[in-house]
């Protein structure tokens, strides 16, 4: 069982995600790596533009054109970001800081397999990529290619396979305490909704969650109704360690070790 991290915020979790019981990709355009949000134009061989763009593709809208089916290409991409590629993904304090709303929101740690069958289940026809980005310095950009003998839509599918790795799943080594691991939706241009049943094992809250007290964190343990666990971060020897939360006997609620929790002690 691989486990694998996403940060977010504690309004976005109980608003959103937990009564839906699914959690949402995004166009990659909305993602905050330039590369990313940035137009995209591709060099290119045997490229129809004039066809593609009819009426309106001539000399002087050449760069143009080029952006506007960079642009197609980018939007025919979901994505759903995590962490925990390469180490522990609950406590990287950068992700904390940048997505899991400054330490006050939540990091759901998933069952990567368990989430994958339930993206098969829902969307079979969906082809995906769930790969750890590669971090380097590269900076050239593909080309793409047209068949003349394939239609439209034929094409579009080809180039969005041949560009996912590169344009997708590859980012500059600034982003690499991000540890990410990735999910490609290819040739989708609407957000999916992944259910997260039995996939979603522990609700991590941040080191500065308990500031809202302590019937907040019993409310959150309520709602999530027993069906996955929740823990409470704690920061001292310049580290995050994770208290677990659970039901004692007496019928109150309260703290444990995770590792405990995990074990049924």
């Amino acid at each position: 069982m691989g486990l694998i991290y996403h940060y977010t915020t504690f309004e976005t979790f109980m608003s959103y995600i937990w009564p839906s019981g699914s959690i949402r990709t995004n166009f990659l355009r909305q993602m905050n790596d330039p590369r990313e949000l940035l137009g995209w134009s591709f060099g290119s061989t045997n490229f129809p533009y004039e066809k593609i763009f009819d009426g309106y593709y001539s000399d002087e809208t050449h760069i143009e054109c080029q952006l506007k089916y960079g642009n197609m290409i980018k939007d025919k991409y979901q994505i759903l970001c995590f962490s925990g590629a390469q180490n522990g993904g609950w406590n990287n304090e950068m992700m904390w800081a940048h997505y899991g709303g400054m330490h006050s929101g939540v990091c759901l740690e998933f069952d990567e397999d368990l989430l994958i069958n339930n993206l098969a289940a829902k969307h079979p026809e969906i082809l995906w990529h769930l790969e750890s980005v590669n971090y380097s310095k590269k900076n050239e950009s593909p080309w793409i290619n047209w068949s003349s003998d394939k239609s439209e839509e034929e094409n579009m599918r080809d180039i969005l396979g041949y560009l996912v790795k590169d344009m997708t799943l590859s980012k500059s080594n600034f982003w690499e305490k991000e540890d990410e691991r990735r999910l490609v939706c290819e040739n989708v241009g609407f957000h999916l909704f992944i259910p997260i049943k039995q996939a979603l094992k522990t609700v991590h809250l941040g080191v500065t969650f308990n500031k809202n007290g302590k019937e907040m964190v019993e409310n959150v343990f309520r709602s999530l109704g027993g069906k996955c666990n929740l823990s409470i971060l704690i920061y001292q020897h310049n580290r995050f360690e994770r208290w677990g939360m659970r039901l004692n006997s007496n019928g109150k609620i309260g703290t444990c070790d995770f590792e405990d929790l995990l074990q049924g002690a």
